[in-house]
C-alpha cells in the first residue's frame, strides 16, 4: 500500500514538471521584421573583429550605448546595439589568448556574460525599462567577471 502510494506521488510529480515546461512561452520576437537572416549572422556581420582587445573595446563601447539607451527610455533602439555586443562577445571567445588555465575561466564567464544579455535583449524588446535596467545592471556585473579573466 505504501509503494502504490509513493509511486502515484511520483508519476503525478512527473506530470507536473513536464506539463510546467510546455506551458513556458518561446521568447521569439513575434510580429518583429529581421530580414532573411538570422540574428547572429546580421550582427557578426557588422562587427569586424580581428583581436581581443578590438572586441572588449568593441563591447564596452556598446553597452555605454546601450546605458545611455536605457536611460533615455530608447529600448526599441537597445536591439541591434545588444546584438552587436553578443556578437563581438562570441568572436572574444576566440581571439582571446589566456593561459590553458585560465581559458576555462574566460569562456565561462563570456558565456554568463551572453546569457545575462540574453535576458537583457528579451526585457529590452518588452519594453520593460524597470527590468531593462536591472538586466544591464546584472550584465555589467558579468562583463566586469570578463574583463578580470582578460588579465
Amino acid at each position: 500500500m505504501k509503494k502504490e502510494t509513493t509511486m502515484k506521488k511520483l508519476l503525478l510529480t512527473a506530470a507536473i514538471i513536464a506539463l510546467t515546461g510546455l506551458n513556458q512561452p518561446a521568447f521569439a520576437h513575434g510580429d518583429e521584421d529581421h530580414g532573411s537572416q538570422p540574428h547572429e549572422t546580421t550582427a557578426e556581420s557588422t562587427i569586424p573583429t580581428t583581436t581581443a582587445q578590438d572586441s572588449l573595446t568593441s563591447i564596452q563601447t556598446g553597452m555605454d550605448t546601450v546605458a545611455s539607451q536605457i536611460e533615455a527610455g530608447q529600448l526599441d533602439l537597445t536591439h541591434a546595439e545588444i546584438e552587436k555586443i553578443d556578437a563581438a562577445a562570441k568572436a572574444l571567445k576566440t581571439s582571446a589568448t589566456v593561459t590553458d588555465d585560465k581559458k576555462a575561466r574566460l569562456e565561462s564567464s563570456i558565456n554568463q556574460f551572453v546569457a545575462q544579455l540574453g535576458k537583457l535583449h528579451v526585457v529590452a524588446d518588452a519594453k520593460d525599462a524597470e527590468k531593462s535596467k536591472a538586466e544591464f545592471k546584472k550584465a555589467q556585473g558579468a562583463l566586469k567577471l570578463v574583463e578580470s579573466n582578460l588579465k
